[in-house]
C-alpha cells in the first residue's frame, strides 16, 4: 500500500509525465488538432502503482572505472611487495600489511610541486627529496600498491581529507584504509567498515573505534566526524588513463541524501546508496 505522501508526490509527477503538463510537451488529439497544456476542466488520469516500490530493483547511475592491475607490476616488483605480503591470510590482512608499508614510506610532507597521482612517481620524486607526500598521496601508492594483486580500489573523499576503499573478494564487501594514519574504523564486533557505513553510524558513534597500532594525531570523535560528507571517485586508473589535478573534481560523486550539501561545481551527488554500494542491492 502506497502512503498518502509518497501518492501526493507522485500523482503530480505521473500526470506530467503523460500530459506533458509540468514539462511544457504537446500532443495531437483524435481529431488530429494540435493541443498544448492539459485543459483546466479536464480530469486526471488515474494512474497506479506498476510494482510494489519495495520489489523494485535498482542499480547504480554510475560506471567506476579501476586500474587494470597489469600495468601496475611494475610497482609490484619493483617494490617488493609479494614479499610484504607473504603469508597474510585473505584479502583483509594483505590490504593491511600494504597500508602499513605505505605509511613506512615517508613522514608526510607538503606535495609541492604536487606530484601525478601514479605510485611509481610519487615514491621517486619524495625519495629523491623533489616533493612531500600528505594524505592524497598516501592513498595513491595504496591503491595501486593493492590494485597490483587484482583487487579493485577507489579514492573516498571526507572532510578535509583523503581516504580509499578496497573491494574484499573473499567477503564481497567494500572496506575504508586510511593510510596516512594508518588505520580502518572498527564496530564493536571488530568488523572493519566502509565510509558508507561509518556514515551510517555518525549520529551515534559510541560503537565506533579506531583500529590499534594507527597514527591519528586528532580526537576519536574529531576524527569519526569526516565522514559526515563524503564523496566516492568515479576514475581510479591513473597510471593508464593520466589526468591533471584540476580533473580530480570532475570524477567525485557526492553522497547527499538531503540535497543541501555544499558540493563543488564540477562534482556529482546523489541521494541514493546504491549509486556507490550497488552491491547492497537485494538479490
Amino acid at each position: 500500500m502506497i502512503s498518502t505522501r509518497l501518492a501526493r508526490l507522485l500523482v503530480p509527477a505521473v500526470t506530467a509525465f503523460l500530459f506533458g503538463g509540468g514539462l511544457g510537451c504537446r500532443w495531437n488529439s483524435a481529431d488530429g488538432t494540435h493541443q498544448g497544456r492539459r485543459q483546466e476542466n479536464e480530469p486526471l488520469m488515474t494512474v497506479h502503482l506498476f510494482a510494489d516500490p519495495a520489489g523494485v530493483r535498482h542499480f547504480s547511475r554510475f560506471r567506476f572505472v579501476y586500474e587494470n592491475p597489469a600495468v601496475l607490476q611494475d610497482l609490484r616488483r619493483q617494490e617488493g611487495l609479494d614479499e610484504v605480503v607473504a603469508g597474510a591470510s585473505g584479502d583483509q590482512e594483505t590490504f593491511r600489511r600494504l597500508m602499513g608499508w605505505v605509511r613506512d614510506q615517508w613522514e608526510p610532507g607538503r606535495p609541492d610541486p604536487y606530484p601525478p597521482p601514479e605510485a611509481r612517481i610519487i615514491l621517486r620524486d619524495i625519495r629523491q627529496g623533489v616533493t612531500g607526500g600528505f594524505c592524497a598521496q598516501y592513498c595513491f601508492v595504496l591503491l595501486q600498491a593493492i590494485t597490483s594483486f587484482g583487487a579493485p580500489a577507489r579514492c573516498v573523499t571526507v572532510e578535509g581529507h583523503e581516504v580509499i576503499e578496497a573491494w574484499l573478494r573473499d567477503e564481497k564487501r567494500w572496506v575504508m584504509f586510511d593510510p596516512l594514519n594508518n588505520l580502518q574504523v572498527i564496530d564493536n564486533d571488530g568488523r572493519s567498515l566502509s565510509a558508507l557505513e561509518i556514515w551510517e553510524r555518525s549520529e551515534d558513534p559510541s560503537g565506533l573505534r579506531i583500529s590499534t597500532g594507527h597514527r591519528c594525531t586528532e580526537e576519536q570523535s574529531t576524527y569519526l566526524d569526516r565522514y559526515r560528507h563524503f564523496a566516492v571517485w568515479l576514475r581510479n586508473d591513473f597510471v593508464s588513463q593520466p589526468m591533471n589535478f584540476t580533473d580530480f573534481d570532475r570524477y567525485r560523486v557526492w553522497f547527499d541524501p538531503s540535497g543541501v550539501g555544499v558540493v563543488p561545481p564540477a562534482s556529482l551527488r546523489t541521494s541514493f546508496a546504491l549509486d556507490l554500494y550497488p552491491e547492497r542491492m537485494a538479490p
